[in-house]
């Protein structure tokens, strides 16, 4: 729970298929499904008070029930490739009780294929928040390649810069930081993301974090990165 009596509910979005790697979130890394490790990122978490698993998968819902998870059934139709996860959190929020979602919990989307992020890092980010004074946060992780170097081609084959021409010529060193979003960690209460339409970024809180804490899995190749990661770690 944060300040006051704002509830902290953890949202882990797990379906069944996946185009990258054929039932992802139940591939075994380390011993484990990869949908455990966030689940027990979620459940260490001091500030979380109440973790959910939206899935249309019976085997995902049932493993999420014997963690200690609280089963959202999704529609089938809300776990398709195309399937946002904007349509995701609006199911969720509709799915609870009157009584909850007419207080404004703060929700803490927390995606299973970014195993490295931790319960120190969910708690870090949110004690950040609070001390900022903030609702809503947004793990980022820093860009090495500039996009003030960036160019677009144009209709006639022409390279043309995305910013003002100068930038292109600067020494990166220069030139501001930039900063993506890693897919770790996103933090909004009802409220914002009602208001927003969507995940909230403008203005958020940042939480950064390092490329190695920011792997997220969507090949093979990254799977076997975070079983190395992973015995180094406990090596």
């Amino acid at each position: 729970m944060l300040d006051g009596d704002n509830n902290v509910l953890a949202l882990i979005p797990a379906r069944g298929g996946s185009k990258g790697v054929r039932r992802k979130n139940l591939r075994m890394i380390g011993g484990k499904p990869l949908l455990e490790y966030t689940l027990t990122a979620a459940q260490r978490s001091e500030l979380v008070d109440k973790t959910y698993v939206s899935s249309e998968d019976p085997e995902i819902l049932e493993l999420a029930t014997s963690l200690g998870a609280t089963q959202v059934q999704r529609p089938a139709d809300l776990a398709t490739d195309e399937s946002s996860a904007i349509e995701v959190v609006q199911h969720f929020i509709e799915w609870l009780p009157e009584e909850l979602r007419s207080q404004d919990p703060s929700i803490v989307y927390l995606q299973p294929t970014s195993p490295l992020r931790t319960s120190a890092h969910i708690d870090a980010a949110l004690h950040r928040m609070v001390e900022l004074t903030k609702t809503t946060l947004l793990s980022v992780t820093e860009l090495t390649a500039s996009p003030y170097k960036s160019f677009t081609i144009d209709e006639s084959g022409q390279l043309q810069s995305l910013f003002d021409e100068k930038l292109s010529n600067c020494r990166r060193q220069d030139l501001p930081k930039t900063y993506i979003p890693n897919g770790a960690i996103y933090v909004f209460r009802i409220s914002d993301f009602l208001k927003r339409g969507g995940f909230p970024s403008n203005g958020s809180v940042p939480f950064v974090m390092s490329d190695r804490e920011s792997v997220d899995i969507d090949t093979e190749e990254d799977l076997h990165l975070v079983e190395q990661l992973l015995e180094q770690q406990h090596g």
